[in-house]
This record gives C-alpha cells, structure tokens and sequence, in this order.
C-alpha cells in the first residue's frame, strides 16, 4: 500500500503569543524543513504568522474571533491536508467540526495537568480524535483515565531562545553584588505561588541580605503581591516583558514554587541559559527535573525548602554547576527537531492506517 502524501493544518486560535504558541512554531518551522506542506488557522489579530513569515509552502488562513460563525476557515482549508492538530483548547471544536465536513482526522496536544470537563461534547471531541498527546506523563495518565482512550507523551521542546548578551550585562551590573532570584510568570498566586517566594525572602532576610527577588509578569494579584511583599525593598516587580530570557540569563537561581503546570517549558528555556531551577514537584515538572541532579523540587508552598535551597545555591559553587551540566543535557534531549519527528511519525502512521486509537 503507497504512503498518502502528508499535508498538515495547525489549528492555532489563541489570543496572543505565549509558551504554547512558541512550540507550534517550533513545530512548523521544523516540519518545514522535511518538506512538509502545511497551513496554519489562526485568528485573524494573531501574532502567530508574524513568527512564522517566510516558511517554505506554509499557508495562512485567518479567521474572525475564535468560533468562526460563518464557516469561511472550514472552506478556505477545505479537503487540501491529510491531517489537521489543535493545539489549544478553542482548536479542538474547529477540528472537530472540519472533522465532521470533511473526513479530516485530527489530533489534539492536551497541555492542562486534567481535563476541565468531561461532558458529552468533550467526550465527542476527543474520542473522534485520530490521536490525543499529552505533553507530560501526567498530562497523559490523566486524559486516558478520563476519556478511556490511548494517549501519546511528546514533550514540549526548548524554545531555542538566544539572550542578547549586551542587555544580560546591563541587568547584572545594576544589581552588581545581588544575589538575584527570579520568576517569570502570570501574576496569578492561586496558580503560580509567588507569596511562596517572598515568604522564602523573608526567611533568609539574615541570612541572605543580598538577595533580590524579581518578578517579570503581569496579573490581576499585582496588588496581593505588593501588599505580601510591603517593608521589601529587596522584591521588584517589573511587569511583562517580551524579552524575558534576557531577565532569565540575569538570573542566579530561577524559582518556580507554582501550584500547577502542565509541563513547564520555561524550564527548559531556563536550564537552556545555564541558570539553576527550583520548582515545584507537581504535574510535568518531574519530568524534566530530577531533584539534586539537574535541580531542585520543593512541593507547593513549602517556603522553608525553597529558602533552603537558594541559601545552598548561593554557598555552594559546586552543587551550582552540577546542577547547570545536568540540566544542558537534559535540554539536550529535548530539541525542536526531535519534537517535530515524534509528531511527524505519529501524522503518518495515521494517515496511512497504521495507528490504532484504542486504549493500550
């Protein structure tokens, strides 16, 4: 039986540009180089296309809002690819209902730790799915429990990030002979526990009279967080910034005390600059730290430990680099090129009949 020629429609109606939206590009852009055809759907004000300008045989195809009410994107794609893949939750019912037009299989990248629902319509989206993958081995565990079906584990990959080391200069020497910790993130405490981290400042306030904590984001508990860190000169919050790894490359220790998170690719992008990771051993952050050997984990609000830690990171140059040598080799195994051929072995063993969907 001749192999069905692979063309794939990215399905993208996210908002804004972000993590996830880094990893669909890293995606294209290496499927591109295997010579893949390909077509992106995306909102008509998103600033995915401008990352992806220039791909060789990439189409754009832009839509109003994210639900499309005219169906125009379903017959703009039409028949044209083998396969489509949602990226993100608002995808999914795209894919769905071009699944149902066209006969089109898809597949979904599920990055949530657990499914928010499982209704009927959620149990149709993803059970007409060709394939479901999960980004972590929890994510994965989680969605098969829920939805009784096979799902596969590709990790997100490192961004590639190149931090300009001009700006990474100009930010050490402002706080020259600062140990500065770092967080880049939503403001959001319920999920990404910044309290945690200033508790951690207040507990090495002897200690650690250096210490400097900054936090690169924007959120709704900016005011929370000014309040938990009122009496702190030593806490900066500097709000969001589109250059954040060269924030991150400025970094001593990078601390990531959340309270959820599917995968964590910043701590990819992280460990990729050669900067220490403390976190949080929930959901996928397992699988890419191991503790003592490429990083710390602490669990969710444990203060204590990540002031521990830090105080270690600070005195102990040894464990340091340990610790950094680990984590490039971990970053290593996680390459944008290897990411896209997982995904590239999966769309064919689809599109040519050869992978079964049923629960393992």
């Amino acid at each position: 039986m001749a192999s069905k020629p692979l063309s794939v429609a990215h399905i993208s109606l996210a908002r804004g540009y972000k993590g996830n939206e880094r990893q669909t590009e890293l995606l294209i852009k290496e499927l591109a180089k295997l010579g893949v055809p390909q077509t992106l759907v995306c909102r008509d004000d998103s600033p995915l296309p401008i990352h992806v300008e220039g791909v060789n045989k990439l189409r754009i195809v832009k839509i109003a809002g994210l639900s499309d009410p005219s169906f125009i994107g379903h017959f703009k794609v039409g028949s044209s690819p083998t396969i489509l893949h949602a990226h993100e939750a608002h995808a999914i019912k795209w894919c769905f209902l071009h699944y149902l037009f066209f006969g089109i299989p898809y597949v979904i990248t599920a990055r949530k730790p657990n499914p928010e629902k499982k209704g009927f319509f959620d149990s149709a989206y993803y059970n007409s799915a060709a394939a479901v993958v999960g980004i972590s081995k929890i994510i994965k565990n989680n969605f098969e429990q829920a939805f009784k079906r096979k799902v596969e584990f590709i990790g997100d990959c490192s961004s590639n990030f190149r931090a300009n080391t001009e700006i990474v200069q100009r930010y050490r020497q402002a706080l020259k002979n600062r140990f500065v910790v770092g967080q880049v993130g939503a403001l959001v405490n319920r999920e990404n526990s910044q309290t945690t981290l200033i508790d951690a400042a207040k507990l090495l306030k002897q200690q650690l009279p250096e210490l400097v904590l900054v936090f690169v984001g924007a959120g709704d508990d900016m005011g929370l967080l000014r309040m938990h860190a009122e009496g702190m000169p030593n806490v900066k919050f500097i709000g969001f910034k589109r250059n954040y790894i060269d924030y991150i490359a400025s970094f001593d220790v990078f601390a990531y005390p959340v309270n959820q998170e599917g995968v964590g690719s910043i701590i990819l992008d992280t460990m990729e600059q050669g900067v220490p990771v403390i976190a949080s051993a929930v959901d996928g952050i397992p699988d890419l730290i191991k503790n003592g050997v490429n990083g710390f984990l602490i669990k969710p609000g444990d203060a204590k430990s990540l002031a521990h830690y830090i105080l270690q990171l600070k005195r102990d140059r040894g464990t340091r680099n340990s610790l950094v040598q680990n984590a490039y080799a971990e970053v290593e195994n996680h390459g944008s090129s290897a990411m896209a051929a997982s995904y590239y072995r999966l769309y064919t063993a689809i599109i040519n009949g050869e992978y079964n969907k049923k629960e393992a």
